[in-house]
């Protein structure tokens, strides 16, 4: 502060001014010293006050929107009675977690493993179930550890290949759980990528794979987000109480496939479960090379290699997370390996083509996976 800012503190505190100038304050040192002391006073106090504020919003939060198991179930039963077909619910083993399942169809037929992506579930591919089963498939949806239904405990990674091996891991256990040795996989998104991690490291084990919007597929990666995997929406429910609610209701679809069914409640329970596992071990992908660069440390065009399997690629027209061209750059550089590959365009749809188009996705799956 400079000596004019000094005066005027001497003068606030009562010392005398003269006409033409200052008169030296005595007391001057003093309250250099007082202020020095008060200052962080002053930060501590905001901060606590803030930290009360943030805890008494979040308790208010939970009574405005709670969240409980018993509540999540009832739920999660409500969007999957709208899949127009008898399923089954259960726990799988997974060495020493449970993996959430859903069973449709009859077990005689081949298996087709559903791979849901970023903050879903199993139950985000409700109204695809009857299609796949008329196919001529034993369907199986499951929760990807620490997502959905299925156990979450504290990840403890550090590493890109720690995150992987979180659902790897778990993957392979489960499916051997369930005597899967050979099956056919539906995966979307962050699960596209999970799938085909998969296929590549357990040669004999994938018959077929479709990857729909897969995520992760090139080092770049724009600054939103960046954040939105760093400051992830499960963490702005959990700690963030009515207002990680009131941004929940700003940011989510307002209508269409997303709000029908109880399927934004659900979105909302599943995100908000307590014990951050999922959010944060795909956290472990994403680093920044600077303030507002981030990028994808193992992106899959980094990986690619040939498969001797068909792979199908489905992308959205109107996907603004993994817009069309790029998943197209995936497919180009996997049939450069030799793989059998195959592309498709899902028009008038976002991210999730087979929640938003399902007729539409019903028949590009038919092409790669019609049985009957």
């Amino acid at each position: 502060m400079g000596s004019v800012g000094w005066v005027n503190v001497c003068s606030f505190l009562g010392h005398r001014r003269s006409f033409g100038g200052s008169v030296p304050c005595k007391r001057t040192t003093n309250v250099r010293m007082g202020l020095e002391g008060v200052m962080p006073l002053n930060v501590l106090g905001f901060a606590s006050n803030v930290a009360i504020l943030l805890e008494a919003q979040r308790l208010i939060g939970r009574l405005v929107k709670p969240v409980s198991e018993k509540y999540v179930d009832r739920v999660d039963e409500q969007v999957l009675q709208a899949a127009g077909i008898e399923l089954r619910r259960e726990y799988i083993q997974s060495e020493k977690y449970k993996i959430r399942t859903v069973f449709a169809g009859n077990p005689a037929d081949p298996p087709l493993v559903l791979i849901h992506g970023h903050s879903m579930s199993s139950t985000f591919f409700y109204r695809n179930f009857a299609d796949l089963v008329d196919m001529g498939y034993y369907v199986i949806g499951m929760d990807l550890l620490g997502w959905g239904r299925s156990e979450r405990p504290m990840y403890t990674g550090r590493t890109v290949e720690d995150s992987i091996l979180f659902y790897l891991d778990s993957f392979d256990a489960w499916r051997k759980n369930l005597r899967l040795e050979k099956f056919s996989i539906i995966s979307h998104s962050i699960g596209a990528y999970l799938a085909y991690e998969f296929a590549r490291t357990h040669p004999g084990a994938v018959d077929r794979l479709m990857l729909i919007t897969p995520a992760a597929i090139e080092r770049k990666l724009a600054l939103y987000r960046g954040i939105y995997f760093t400051l992830t929406p499960q963490m702005v429910g959990r700690r963030f109480g009515l207002l990680g609610y009131l941004l929940f209701e700003l940011k989510f679809p307002g209508e269409g496939p997303y709000t029908q069914n109880g399927l934004k409640d659900l979105t909302w329970q599943l995100n908000c479960r307590p014990t951050p596992s999922g959010d944060i071990a795909i956290k472990n992908l994403i680093e920044f090379e600077s303030w507002n660069k981030p990028v994808v440390k193992r992106p899959l065009l980094d990986r690619l290699e040939r498969l001797d399997i068909p792979v199908h690629i489905v992308a959205a027209d109107m996907d603004t997370l993994i817009p069309a061209p790029v998943v197209k750059r995936l497919y180009e550089a996997l049939k450069e390996t030799g793989t059998n590959c195959t592309y498709d365009v899902a028009v008038n749809s976002d991210h999730c083509p087979f929640l938003e188009v399902p007729d539409q996705f019903q028949r590009i799956t038919a092409q790669y996976f019609q049985r009957k």
